[in-house]
């Protein structure tokens, strides 16, 4: 009976343990008390490289600068045009290798840059100017064909009537010989509105112009120059009182039949 009792108290005494245990187990589920979170660990950025450093081009000391073309001579072929330039000089430096780049053909012109090679660092010294002749050769025969030479600086050269090379006029390479053809009465419209010819001759020209609208017309007397039409004076009336007051050069036969200005 003895033996009984203490194998019984070492099981009722674990029992006890075990079934306390539960029960504290229970309260604290029935507490909710939060678990704490195990967090992770905070990323750590890693700075992107630096870009590694452009390479630095090295900077010629050289230029290239565009000539002036001031004359065009046939050449020794039908290809070639011998172009007369202005170039920079004073020391070697201020113009190597004069040549044409850019030369293209197309639509009947013939276009070519006229350059030399300039020490950047000597431009300021090469204010004198040299004349030089360089050799402009095309793939087709140049014939009248049109030559625009540096064109943002210069005007187109065109073969002239007598044969040489030159600028043309307004009016083109072949403008007409009559002083009253239409084109060369154009000529002095300038901004007027609207402008009507009341008598022309080799020398002469009286025409009305309207200026502002609702203005009336101004009788204006021209006289021919070498250029062109140049006004010389302003009238009010009819026929030649007036006019020959003021020039008595003037023609008669123009003036004798012209009405009062409108």
């Amino acid at each position: 009976m003895a033996d009984r009792r203490r194998f019984l108290r070492p099981a009722l005494w674990t029992a006890a343990v075990l079934g306390g245990g539960g029960v504290l187990f229970a309260l604290l589920l029935s507490a909710q008390i939060p678990y704490a979170e195990t967090a992770a660990p905070p990323a750590i950025s890693t700075p992107a490289p630096a870009p590694a450093p452009a390479s630095v081009l090295p900077v010629s000391p050289w230029t290239i600068m565009g000539v002036e073309p001031v004359g065009v001579h046939e050449g020794p072929d039908d290809h070639t045009l011998l172009i007369q330039v202005q170039i920079p000089a004073g020391t070697p430096d201020c113009a190597r290798d004069p040549r044409f780049e850019k030369v293209t053909e197309e639509n009947g012109i013939i276009y070519a840059d006229a350059v030399v090679t300039v020490l950047a660092a000597a431009v300021d010294r090469c204010q004198q100017k040299a004349s030089l002749e360089l050799p402009l050769t095309t793939t087709s025969p140049i014939a009248n064909r049109t030559v625009v030479l540096n064109s943002l600086t210069t005007a187109a050269w065109n073969k002239l009537p007598d044969g040489t090379w030159g600028h043309c006029g307004p009016l083109g390479c072949d403008p007409p010989a009559d002083h009253c053809a239409p084109v060369r009465i154009a000529q002095t419209d300038g901004e007027a509105l609207s402008t009507t010819t009341r008598a022309c001759d080799q020398d002469w020209l009286v025409a009305d112009r309207t200026n502002a609208y609702r203005a009336p017309s101004n009788r204006v007397i021209y006289r021919w120059a070498t250029e062109g039409w140049q006004g010389v004076m302003s009238v009010r009336t009819g026929g030649c009182a007036e006019i020959l007051a003021k020039e008595p050069q003037f023609s008669k036969a123009l003036c004798e039949k012209l009405a009062t200005p409108p």
